[in-house]
């Protein structure tokens, strides 16, 4: 008898929300945008050429009603041993993605972290099409990417290609799992993302 078998592995959580869900965010970074010089900077420099993010404040506690139902079900999936534990948004900021602009490979310093994709102002097309106008040829353009070790101890990308598709979606995975974010090329609109840290707490 022949069988083929796998050896286990964490993965992310992916979610879609509704714009009414949204709303209080969106006025929130509405009201960012409107003046940038009036709102706290948060600084990511040892990883991201992203020079505008900015620490998010009035809509952390609708955040977190979104976000922290989401972490049983990963460790229902992931790591059992976990569950039933307490947990807190930490912290949480936008980013608003330039043109060129990318996160190199990092961590979080949260137990979870994850993206949430508000503006994504181009296609997957679109920039593949770029890319090959000057003679980049690449099937990974403009996404995000997760990196993991396999069972022989190589690393391994996961590309997932975020385009306008993903406006609303979620992910949300592990703060140590190394990530990172691809510059896009298209559009000289902001590409709007949340990001942020969620911690465990045994209170």
């Amino acid at each position: 008898m022949t069988y083929i078998a796998n050896f286990p592995n964490v993965g992310y959580i992916g979610h879609e929300f509704s714009n009414a869900q949204l709303k209080p965010i969106r006025n929130e970074i509405n009201t960012i945008q409107e003046n940038f010089d009036t709102h706290t900077k948060i600084n990511h420099s040892f990883t991201s050429t992203v020079k505008k993010e900015y620490k998010l404040v009035e809509s952390v506690d609708n955040l977190e009603a979104l976000v922290l139902p989401f972490l049983p079900i990963y460790h229902q999936h992931f790591d059992s041993k976990e569950s039933g534990k307490n947990y807190y948004l930490e912290t949480a900021w936008v980013n608003f993605q330039e043109a060129g602009e990318f996160f190199a490979p990092h961590t979080h310093s949260g137990d979870f972290s994850f993206a949430l994709y508000l503006q994504v102002p181009f296609t997957i097309e679109e920039e593949h099409d770029y890319l090959s106008s000057i003679d980049k040829h690449t099937t990974t353009a403009s996404g995000f990417n997760f990196f993991y070790t396999d069972a022989l101890g190589e690393i391994k990308p996961n590309y997932l290609p975020i385009d306008k598709t993903w406006e609303n979606k979620i992910i949300i995975f592990p703060g140590k799992m190394l990530h990172s974010v691809q510059p896009f090329f298209t559009s000289t609109e902001f590409r709007i993302t949340i990001s942020g840290n969620v911690r465990i707490t045994n209170d």
